[in-house]
Order: C-alpha cells, then structure tokens, then sequence
C-alpha cells in the first residue's frame, strides 16, 4: 500500500471539510494511505505572508516539510496556495546558506530540514502515480454533466524543462475519466481573482469572475471542476458578491476529489456536499 503523508493546508479543515472527507473515500478506494501531518501549520499564505516577511515565512514552510521528511514521505498538497508556496520553499532550501539559516529558527523547536522530500499536487500523484486508467476502472456512475475546468494559476508551476502543461491536463484527464463531458473556454486559465479580491473585491469580481461565469453559463456549463479550494472559496462567495454588479449565477463549483468519489459510486449524502455555498449537493444527486 502506497503512503502519502496529505498536507490538508487552511481551506479544506476549515469550510470545504467536505473535500477531505471526499479524499479519504477516494484513496481507500485506490488502496492508498493517508499519513497524517500532526502539527502542520498555515502553508503560509503565497501571497501576503512572503512579503510581510520573507525569513518568517519560509522557516513556516520549513517546519512543514520537515514534518513530512520526517516521516520518509513526499508533501501531497489538495491546495495550489499551499503547492505554490512549499514547491518555492523547497526550491529556496536547496541553497545552503538559506537552509542553515533556518535550521537555526527550526532548532528552537528541535526541528531539522534537510532537503529530501517532495513537494507533489494531488494531481499529480493521482496521474502520474495511479494513472487515468486505474481510475475509469474504478468509476461506477458515470457523470452525466457537462463540466468546465478551472486549472487555478500556480497549477502551472513547473521545474525547470517541465511542461507548465503537464499538470493541467492531468487535470483535464481526471475530469474526463469520470465521463463528465469537458466544456472548453479560453477563459479556463484565467485566474479566478482570489488574491486581487483581498485589495480591491470590484475589480476581482468585474474583471476576473464574472468574465469565467459568463462564458460558462453561454457554453450551457453545469458545473466547475478545481483542485484548489482557494479558488472554490473565491468562485462561490463570488457569485454571491456579484450580485452587487448586476449579475446572477448559481454555478455549482467543487473539487476534483469530490468529483472523483461520486464517480466512484460514494453516495452525495456521505460527502457533506451541504457545506458548499454553490448548488454543488443539487448536481450531484442529479449528474450520478
């Protein structure tokens, strides 16, 4: 059995619980274990927390990993944020002198990094490790929805000579294998506005949402696929706050891992699907 030890990151514990009681199912289903991460922390934040203090942030990150290299085991991240902003970490760490210098913070704590360890999406993991077809096989309801996909933009983070596609389209191919029928945009890749919404909410929802939700709903989409719940967050609250611009949409929005356990024959009653601010628990009954 395959061990991951699973960085669940803010988001998820804290208003999407439904994604990891949907990534539990999902991986007894595969045959693989989730190792827990006691005392993880805040990632930290991508965006603010590297600016207000970049040693602080990445002794953050640091403390993480170690948690993880500790255990023998690569970080599995269900969060682009948290990818972001341990993938940066870990290839900041590789430089000596910026690793001992937070070794130093880190000993307080009799806590060590040494650099071994991964930093992996989820998306990954289920493509490159599982494989699209382990996982048509495992699918028992088809899903019957036309669903768009939104890849979330440090989806494209990549190692120097990697494709910044890769991953994406694993995303893409995840979706697919579960039957969904794959609703296509040249909005896909635009970001959904979360980080801009935290300094001026008009311009995120004029300028970065609402263009998205309008293509989906011309393109007669049900449904939007992520594999962050930043951007889940963003998309849901979003249509609710576009409302104060004249806008309507009621777009149902969940994570790859949801989408995966329903197409896997996990009733939408078990997954909790109640706690989305977006139709998502309505779609499910009906697409499986």
């Amino acid at each position: 059995m395959k061990k991951y030890a699973i960085f669940w990151g803010c988001m998820i514990p804290q208003r999407l619980p439904s994604v990891e009681i949907a990534t539990r199912k999902v991986f007894e289903k595969l045959g693989l274990e989730i190792v827990e991460m006691e005392g993880y922390s805040c990632c930290p934040d991508p965006i603010v927390g590297r600016y207000m203090d970049r040693k602080t942030a990445l002794a953050i990150s640091a403390r993480n990993l170690a948690i993880a290299e500790k255990k023998g085991l690569d970080t599995v991240v269900l969060c682009n944020g948290c990818y972001e902003t341990l993938w940066e970490a870990r290839e900041d760490l590789e430089d000596k002198e910026q690793r001992k210098e937070v070794n130093s913070v880190l000993s307080k704590i009799g806590r060590t990094y040494e650099g071994k360890n991964k930093v992996r999406h989820i998306v990954e993991v289920l493509g490159d490790d599982i494989g699209v077809s382990e996982i048509k096989k495992l699918v028992k309801n088809p899903i019957k929805a036309k669903l768009a996909v939104h890849y979330g933009c440090h989806l494209f983070r990549a190692s120097e000579g990697e494709d910044m596609w890769r991953k994406p389209n694993q995303l893409t191919d995840l979706v697919a294998a579960t039957g969904a029928q794959i609703n296509r945009s040249k909005l896909d890749q635009i970001c959904c506005g979360f980080p801009t919404s935290h300094v001026n909410e008009e311009y995120s929802m004029n300028s970065n949402l609402m263009p998205k939700m309008e293509a989906y709903q011309q393109m007669g989409t049900e449904g939007v696929v992520v594999c962050c719940p930043a951007c889940n967050v963003q998309m849901e609250i979003g249509q609710m706050s576009l409302k104060k611009y004249g806008k309507k949409y009621s777009m149902p929005v969940f994570h790859l891992m949801e989408l995966l356990a329903l197409s896997f024959g996990v009733p939408p009653k078990e997954l909790s699907l109640g706690v989305h601010r977006s139709p998502v628990q309505q779609l499910a009954e009906r697409m499986v």
